[in-house]
């Protein structure tokens, strides 16, 4: 089921997705594929308001439940975002340790964990101030340009008086904003660097091009502003004049400029703009990652405390020798690692040599717990995953839940587990 084309309803769906069961009961209808350029007319030939101003024509069964897909799409967005850290979790625990792999991963997944804090602390900031009617606040929306060029947006308020996009960044510690080449600099209190990132000023600045790019492509005339947000309140030794650079603290005085500015957009407007975003959204589903050759990761069943792989004692009993954990039914987790990490199909034959099986029946019965889709048949069937189906799926994410929960526990805030069963160092 492919949600960023339509909206399928079918026998079973609502099983798949229990959690988008309200969702549908609003919205019983299917919102067909629409192509911009196709559904919007140029800016010479769409029709105008009162006040003067244009505005696109899109059909109106997008206008009018272009908030339900927003919902649709906000579930897809969040089960993506579970999925993600649960690869770089498994990832973690399934590469040799001591080798550069692992440890680019574990700093990876600490990266990953501390942006998603630090842009919830900004979605936070921002939801707190009293904004006025006809204002929508999008969250990760991935939008593609000609060529199939994609760029994603983390923060994109929309009102009458343009669009503020929010750059969060979650980096502490002493920064300085340095030219030739653009980057951000982290340094000590003798300013020496100790780490260098991506100029996020920049990073800004080539989204906010991309936006008006798309906006023109679409058919739409809005100024674009940025921001770049520091979640933590780092300390800031040196910054450009000028630079649209603000702490977490500052946050809802920029929401509220911005909002209080003269309106250049019509309320419809707005909608409208929203409504093409949210239907043109990509979900941003990069399986499997590239994180390193198939062939280093452990693929077997491991032990979800100490990593060591298990020992199948039944069908639903697996035993760990080394810390002598049980572990039940461990093929939800297994399976979804391997999509994950290795590839996006996997075979009767590979299913069964991963648990132990005897037949292809078996194998078919494990498979069917997960929304795939079955290819070949018999002996030489194979099923292929559908990444936004996971992405959706209220069993899927909740078992992920339940580990990272544990994962999260089991480390402390630089991915080193408590117990001091260090499996790799941060180099």
């Amino acid at each position: 089921m492919i949600f960023h084309d339509r909206l399928l309803i079918f026998p079973g769906s609502l099983l798949i997705f229990p959690e988008l069961v309200m969702i549908f009961h609003e919205c019983l209808l299917i919102i067909q594929p629409i192509s911009l350029q196709n559904s919007i007319l140029g800016p010479s030939k769409r029709p105008k308001f009162k006040d003067g101003t244009v505005h696109s024509k899109l059909p109106e069964n997008v206008l009018t439940s272009w908030k339900i897909r927003k919902r649709v799409l906000d579930v897809i967005t969040q089960g993506a975002a579970l999925l993600m850290e649960f690869a770089y979790g498994q990832a973690v625990e399934r590469l040799p340790p001591y080798t550069s792999e692992r440890s680019d991963t574990e700093r990876s997944l600490r990266n990953l964990r501390a942006g998603a804090a630090g842009e919830q602390k900004v979605i936070e900031a921002v939801r707190s101030v009293a904004l006025p009617e006809h204002t929508e606040l999008v969250q990760n929306v991935t939008l593609s340009l000609l060529g199939g060029v994609r760029f994603q947006m983390d923060l994109a308020l929309l009102s009458k008086s343009g669009i503020l996009l929010i750059e969060c960044k979650q980096i502490g510690g002493r920064l300085k904003f340095h030219t030739g080449p653009a980057e951000l600099r982290k340094v000590d209190e003798d300013g020496r660097i100790l780490s260098v990132y991506d100029c996020p000023v920049a990073q800004l600045s080539d989204q906010q091009e991309n936006l008006l790019q798309w906006l023109r492509i679409a058919g739409f005339r809005t100024p674009v502003y940025g921001a770049v947000v520091f979640a933590n309140n780092p300390i800031i030794e040196e910054i450009g004049e000028g630079m649209p650079v603000f702490k977490l603290r500052e946050t809802r005085n920029l929401v509220r400029r911005h909002v209080e500015r003269k309106p250049v957009v019509h309320e419809n407007e707005v909608n409208r703009i929203a409504a093409a975003m949210i239907e043109s959204s990509i979900p941003y589903l990069p399986f499997p990652l590239q994180i390193a050759e198939p062939s280093q990761f452990v693929t077997n069943p491991i032990c979800s405390i100490c990593n060591n792989v298990l020992s199948k004692r039944s069908e639903r009993k697996w035993e760990c020798a080394k810390c002598n954990r049980i572990e039940h039914k461990p093929y939800l987790l297994t399976l979804l690692a391997w999509f994950l990490l290795i590839r996006n199909t996997i075979s009767s034959a590979e299913i069964m040599q991963l648990f132990g099986l005897k037949t292809h029946k078996a194998a078919r019965s494990i498979a069917e717990r997960l929304p795939l889709e079955k290819i070949g048949s018999r002996k030489s069937s194979a099923y292929k995953a559908d990444y936004e189906a996971l992405a959706g799926s209220s069993m899927v994410l909740d078992a992920i839940q339940t580990w990272l929960k544990q994962d999260r526990a089991a480390k402390d805030q630089y991915g080193t587990r408590k117990d001091h069963q260090l499996a790799a160092k941060d180099q």
